[in-house]
């Protein structure tokens, strides 16, 4: 549980540092919203992914946004939604889509562990 924490501690303060162009977003905003109005990208692994994500979530790793952040150009004028485990690839995957000029970012607050340690429906 300590070590968990401390990663979320982490990654808050990695994604803190640069977010002040990011809006956060509750879990129970995010189960409220309009599906069609935003996109929900999952940026952890495929393997992570499988294992269980947000439903509806899309499933983006951070290592595809850095080697080419057009791969959500079609999705460039929804709301895009970033979350991982815990925050430090969503920060990092937030960087590089604002450099390549996306606005309407929003990281999804406390990323997977906090969605899971809430007891929220996941897909697989």
């Amino acid at each position: 549980m300590f070590k968990r924490s401390v990663f979320w501690v982490l990654g808050l303060l990695s994604f803190s540092a640069f977010s002040s162009n990011i809006s956060t977003i509750t879990q129970q905003q995010l189960l409220a919203a309009d599906s069609n109005s935003l996109v929900i990208v999952d940026v952890r692994t495929p393997e992570e992914f499988q294992k269980g994500h947000v439903p509806n979530a899309i499933n983006v790793p951070l290592s595809e946004i850095i080697d080419d952040p057009a791969i959500l150009s079609s999705s460039k004028e929804k709301s895009i939604v970033l979350y991982c485990r815990s925050g430090y690839r969503a920060g990092k995957a937030a960087e590089a889509l604002i450099k390549d000029g996306y606005e309407n970012l929003s990281h999804l607050e406390g990323d997977m562990l906090a969605w899971q340690e809430q007891g929220l429906a996941v897909e697989k």
